[in-house]
């Protein structure tokens, strides 16, 4: 295997993408479980894949193994300590959060754990995606239990064969803090790293998809005509409508027009103009011989919302005389404030906040979150009360008191 060596622009570029990754995944793991969760701080280490002694804060481990089926082309292996699987899925459970020596992964356990990766690594494949502009699919993920940490059990590597190892500070609030490692193959570190940088190869299946079926060289680019744009590669250049027999069909020339000397030039993706059944879209020139047409303005016709005249039947009334029974929540505001949530984290006891009325000013009486009426601050034996000087009714309302 020929040696792969990463620079150290392309360890932080690789830091940067995989940061970018699992703060999605982050995301996803929050939603499942619950609870805020942080994915931070990517430490990115160029080790031997045979010598595991940076692992042993690490063990007794779960490892899960995701292979990438689409877009890239390596294994991505999670590497995390057994009792923080624990506590995740007794969160995930609603199990008491505590770590038990007796704690077994069975059928059940594992299960969740693949499902809790599968959340976690599928937010980071979609990032990726986005990040890299490729589309990147992943397995299913592969649940390991090791009491010693040890990748050759679950991938073939070759003796001093070189991996990334990206250590990931994990925090889910009120659940745990401690870290993961991610490990991915050198050859997919490095080509993640240069896509970063703008420095990646193009992949070889796509070369071969741009090849001819018949396996021969491909065929040579063709020159734009003078006065075109060359195309992009795989599309053929527009051609000259002048050496069409009959121009281009449907399209009537006017009288007088002479024909035309080729076609005007266009940016490629042009859209389909009306004659396929598609209207011409903004930012585009109309079709030859279309002209603007005139709008028709017209004002808006608005519906009269008015309080309609309320007459209640018998039975009507007899339900209303039940609903007035029923309590209801009165609350007086004297006032409100808008601050900033500094200035809310500086308030101790005796700060002052001024509110928007001045003083002796009308309060608002609110019933179930409704304002009903108005009055003033009195105090009766000690205790404070609301004068109502104002009553504010719709209506809707003064039709019914009426029935």
């Amino acid at each position: 295997m020929a040696n792969v060596e990463i620079s150290e622009m392309e360890k932080d570029a690789l830091g940067e993408v995989m940061n970018i990754s699992m703060g999605s995944a982050a995301t996803a793991v929050s939603e499942l479980l619950s609870a805020k969760v942080w994915i931070t701080t990517p430490r990115v280490e160029i080790v031997k894949a045979d010598d595991m002694l940076r692992y042993d804060k690490l063990e007794p481990a779960v490892c899960v193994k995701i292979e990438y089926v689409k877009g890239l082309s390596g294994n991505n292996l999670m590497v995390l300590r057994q009792d923080d699987v624990q506590m995740i899925l007794n969160q995930l459970m609603g199990q008491p959060l505590v770590v038990t020596p007796d704690f077994e992964f069975d059928e059940l356990n594992i299960s969740a754990v693949s499902e809790v990766m599968n959340q976690m690594m599928g937010a980071s494949a979609t990032a990726l995606s986005d990040f890299l502009g490729i589309v990147v699919d992943i397995s299913t993920p592969t649940p390991y239990i090791m009491d010693n940490v040890d990748l050759r059990e679950v991938q073939d590597f070759e003796d001093g064969e070189d991996v990334a190892a990206i250590y990931f500070d994990l925090t889910i609030d009120g659940v745990i803090k401690s870290e993961f490692c991610s490990v991915l193959t050198i050859e997919l570190a490095k080509f993640i790293a240069q896509k970063v940088l703008g420095t990646a190869e193009e992949e070889p299946a796509a070369e071969a998809a741009a090849a001819p079926s018949g396996g021969g060289a491909p065929a040579p680019q063709q020159q734009a005509p003078a006065g075109q744009q060359a195309p992009p590669p795989g599309m053929q250049p527009m051609p000259d409508m002048s050496q069409m027999p009959g121009g281009m069909p449907g399209m009537q020339m006017p009288q007088g027009m002479p024909p035309m000397q080729g076609m005007p030039q266009m940016p490629y993706g042009y859209p389909p103009q009306q004659q396929y059944g598609y209207p011409p879209q903004y930012g585009y020139p109309q079709p030859y011989g279309g002209y603007p047409q005139p709008m028709n303005v017209q004002n808006a016709q608005l519906n009269s919302f008015d309080a309609p005249d309320v007459q209640l039947t018998g039975e009507q009334k007899t339900n209303l005389q039940l609903l007035m029974g029923v309590p209801l929540e009165i609350s007086v505001e004297i006032g409100t404030a808008r601050r900033k949530v500094k200035e809310i984290l500086e308030f101790t006891q005796g700060t002052i906040i001024e509110l928007e009325r001045q003083a002796g000013a009308p309060v608002d009486i609110i019933v179930n979150g409704n304002l009903i009426a108005k009055g003033d601050i009195v105090v009766i034996d000690d205790n404070f009360a609301v004068r109502i000087t104002e009553i504010i009714k719709s209506k809707l309302m003064d039709s019914i008191s009426k029935e």
